[in-house]
């Protein structure tokens, strides 16, 4: 069935009768031709993620209009596939994830078939740099549940999933070779870490593991051999080096670094000379200046750089020109320009979504 779209979300009858489909459907109505270069925004509130068109030379973004995500209810986070034909989305409210494919020209989503269950409460998860495997967090069960992505996009739980982790994991995330997997638990304030087995999927943890960080280490950041913790209650970032036969984790001398208050989200630019996290409390971006061969921290000139109310998720364009940030209490995206000498921000625009934004995914 075909929803046509309009700014607000579809009526309840109608996403019951799309939702009750067991084969593929398409969620959204006619969408503007695009240029082939997306920006996609889970809307925790309204059950949508919002499509915007993105300019690759100016940064900036054209709304598409929301599309509804059906059965995936409370859509937390958001990921794209290496391929460019899929976007999954964690489906807090519904406690699934859900894989949509996409129309590179158009934007447009259609779910497939239906979401799969995961544990309770599924944040912030990774998607394998091959895109053979998927790992979402479970907050609510402290647990992560691994799946093999099929080519046609489809989920299927690994054998042994879920895997145990520290207590109240948010975000996991894993190295460029795919190789080792890393997932934050906010409440045993550490860091789990996972050997991936390349044929299966399926999790072992390291020697060592977990690894000790700050107070509420609630979000992670791979960049350069180095992993940087963002540490909500204790307002601060934690770095560490990344041992790459063994995929360990060592705090570098002088960590953690201040940050601003309540920073939940964080991003290093392509080059690795720069990262950027977002403070929920304080409604503003702390950036930094990366030592690149200790992984030690420097707050840039003018930092931190205010933003919207709440800033929950924050992303660095693939060309490291461009900061987007996702603002929970404002519903809006704050966009700045990265000037590639300093690192510093400078707000080039403001665009309002179509509901409670919580992260950002790119189609580039």
């Amino acid at each position: 069935m075909r929803l046509r779209l309009a700014l607000l979300l579809a009526s309840l009858s109608l996403i019951a009768a799309v939702t009750g489909c067991n084969s593929s459907v398409k969620i959204a109505g006619s969408i503007k031709s695009g240029t082939g270069q997306f920006a996609f925004v889970a809307n925790n509130d309204t059950n949508s993620v919002s499509v915007f068109q993105l300019d690759p030379m100016s940064g900036q973004l054209t709304s598409m209009g929301p599309m509804p995500t059906g059965a995936c209810t409370g859509p937390r986070y958001l990921d794209a596939h290496p391929t460019r034909s899929f976007l999954f989305v964690s489906c807090q409210t519904a406690n699934t994830m859900a894989a949509f494919s996409l129309d590179e020209k158009s934007g447009m989503l259609t779910l497939i078939a239906q979401p799969v269950a995961t544990g309770a409460n599924p944040n912030n998860f990774a998607v394998d740099p091959q895109g053979r495997f998927l790992y979402v967090p479970n907050t609510g069960s402290n647990t992560v549940s691994a799946y093999s992505i099929g080519s046609d996009g489809t989920l299927t739980e690994t054998a042994g999933s879920p895997f145990a982790t520290g207590v109240t994991p948010y975000t996991a995330k894993e190295d460029d070779a795919g190789v080792f997997l890393y997932v934050t638990n906010r409440d045993s304030n550490n860091v789990s870490a996972y050997q991936i087995d390349q044929v299966t999927g399926g999790l072992t943890q390291i020697p060592g593991s977990p690894f000790a960080a700050g107070h509420g280490a609630r979000a992670i950041e791979l960049s350069g051999g180095f992993a940087f913790v963002a540490n909500r209650f204790a307002n601060d970032v934690s770095v560490f080096t990344v041992d790459s036969s063994t995929g360990a984790l060592i705090e570098i001398a002088g960590s953690p670094f201040a940050a601003g208050s309540d920073p939940r989200s964080l991003a290093a630019d392509s080059s690795g000379r720069f990262l950027y996290v977002a403070n929920v409390g304080s409604n503003d971006v702390s950036a930094y200046i990366v030592d690149q061969s200790t992984g030690s921290l420097k707050s840039m000139s003018g930092s931190p750089f205010p933003v919207g109310q709440a800033p929950l998720g924050i992303e660095v364009d693939s060309q490291g020109s461009f900061v987007y940030v996702a603002n929970g209490s404002s519903h809006n995206l704050s966009v700045l320009a990265i000037d590639k000498t300093t690192g510093k921000l400078q707000s080039l625009q403001t665009t309002s979504t179509a509901g409670k934004p919580v992260s950002i995914a790119f189609m580039q």
